[in-house]
């Protein structure tokens, strides 16, 4: 067979075996594939071969029934986000016709927001519409994740404003211009229909649309503040739910919070101050937005900064990037990735873990110690927002695990590694094809160019921020469960107030 007939003969047998959950015609699609991609494969159908493959994943997840578990671990469903990440990551990417590019984007996109990770999906959900503004399915996902992500914010106003975003969302899926790109659209039609009506009757949407002012908010008060917080709106950068509708400027604000904390007078004896997760919380929100900001001065700065004057450095041949701004950038990436590590160390203490601090790590915390076994703590668990961190922890590459589900985590990894512990060399963006080879790797550190770096930082930033906000939810959940469990007791309260924006400066003495 050619490529074409064999992808096809492919996609042929993943359908049939999923209209007749028969799993031994997915395993042997899975076979075939394997045997597909020996080949030299044109871009196109490279692409095609890991989106097939995603499908035949989801087609033994369905079998198994894991898609209706709140099981957190799940071979099927990390293959198949693993091949779904590695088409819409794949320079052929680009070359496949919209449909099918809003296809591998969108069912993506729904399995992030299925093991939790709503805030990813809804990205997804929006990059694939920014492809096809009308594609049915992107929109009817979108206007249930953000359903569900509504019910996880506090606020009233801002909860409001996301189930108004979801009501929209759902009407455009069922709209005349709509496009399925299935044959048998109606029952997915009905379901939409019937979410959008329900949200119609809990909100109050008239009312909301009039109120939401989302091009309302703080522009900044000098041209630099203008550009950071465009820049922060653009990639969904801000500590506010509301920037994962878009760059809208009533999102230009940091206002993400833990929920309120309920502690046992004797968890601490003879210590009344709050709990110590609320100060380290802050502690975390202020690193991440003072890295975010450095990132911003690196990739933006034009001019060469007065410490740099002077400084005597080797000119290596290879357009080497020294400078203040670059090693804000490169600042900026290690901070947002040791956020991780301490939401770890979050977790192990909210939950009680009782882990060794010095051993505990974003990728590591949910297991049973030296062992690749999730905890008991969280397996049963239906806290969807943890859930949804442990598969955020899923998209890093670890050493000792070396399970991934994104297609550049061990890039992550080791570019993190070498601005710890060895060399990272940054090359002028524009020299790169020049001055690196394919291989970026070498027995002395790695080589990379200034804009993919820039790039991956941002990426990172992401990351952290998502991590952030599930943290947040997760706790909320918890806290809500104790509410209910612990309804009979008296409990007493500490009022906390807000850290005032002129205490924010270095102290004086």
């Amino acid at each position: 067979m050619s490529d074409d007939e064999a992808l096809e003969h492919i996609g042929r047998l993943i359908d049939d075996s999923c209209d007749a959950a028969f799993e031994r015609g997915a395993k042997r699609a899975l076979y075939l594939l394997d045997e597909l991609t020996k080949r030299p494969l044109t871009e196109e159908a490279a692409v095609l071969a890991e989106y097939f493959r995603a499908n035949a994943w989801a087609t033994r997840s369905q079998i198994a029934n894991i898609r209706q578990s709140w099981s957190w671990e799940s071979v099927e469903l990390q293959e198949e986000m693993l091949a779904l990440t590695r088409a819409a990551s794949h320079p052929g990417f680009m070359r496949l016709d919209n449909g099918r590019r809003c296809q591998i984007l969108t069912n993506r996109a729904n399995l992030l927001n299925k093991v939790g990770r709503s805030i990813d999906a809804i990205a997804g959900w929006d990059e694939a519409l920014r492809i096809g503004p009308h594609f049915a399915m992107a929109l009817g996902n979108r206007g249930a994740g953000l359903r569900y992500y509504a019910g996880m914010v506090d606020d009233n106003r801002e909860r409001a404003i996301l189930a108004l975003h979801a009501y929209d969302s759902l009407c455009k899926a069922v709209a005349p211009d709509a496009m399925y790109e299935s044959p048998n659209f109606l029952p997915v039609v009905a379901q939409f229909k019937d979410m959008a009506e329900a949200l119609g009757r809990a909100v109050n949407v008239d009312a909301v649309r009039a109120m939401q002012n989302l091009d309302q908010g703080e522009p900044g008060r000098s041209k630099v503040e203008r550009a950071y917080r465009q820049w922060c709106l653009d990639k969904r950068l801000f500590l506010c739910p509301l920037n994962d509708l878009g760059p809208y400027l009533a999102a230009a604000t940091d206002d993400l919070m833990l929920p309120s904390i309920r502690e046992r007078f004797d968890e601490r004896p003879g210590d009344y101050s709050p709990p110590p997760i609320i100060g380290f919380f802050s502690q975390m929100k202020q690193e991440y937005v003072s890295a975010r900001y450095m990132l911003f001065e690196g990739i933006s700065s034009t001019r060469v900064h007065f410490s740099d004057r002077g400084v005597t450095l080797t000119n290596t041949l290879d357009y080497p990037l020294y400078s203040l701004a670059s090693e804000r950038v490169r600042t900026a990436f290690r901070i947002a990735y040791s956020l991780l590590d301490k939401i770890a160390f979050l977790i192990d203490r909210y939950w009680k873990l009782g882990k060794i601090p010095a051993h505990i790590s974003f990728k590591n915390v949910w297991m049973v110690e030296k062992k690749q076994r999730l905890l008991p703590q969280f397996a049963e668990s239906n806290n969807w927002s943890l859930r949804g961190l442990y598969w955020l922890s899923k998209e890093l590459f670890d050493d000792q695990l070396k399970q991934t589900t994104s297609a550049d985590a061990r890039e992550l990894h080791a570019i993190r590694n070498a601005l710890e512990h060895t060399y990272l060399r940054v090359s002028m963006g524009w020299a790169k094809p020049f001055t690196i080879g394919p291989s970026n790797a070498s027995s002395f550190g790695i080589a990379i160019g200034s804009d993919e770096l820039e790039s991956k930082a941002i990426r990172v930033m992401q990351i952290a921020r998502s991590a952030l906000f599930h943290v947040s939810f997760a706790i909320r959940h918890e806290e809500r469960r104790k509410l209910r469990d612990d309804s009979d007791e008296m409990v007493g309260s500490m009022p906390l107030y807000w850290f005032e924006d002129r205490w924010k400066r270095r102290d004086p003495n």
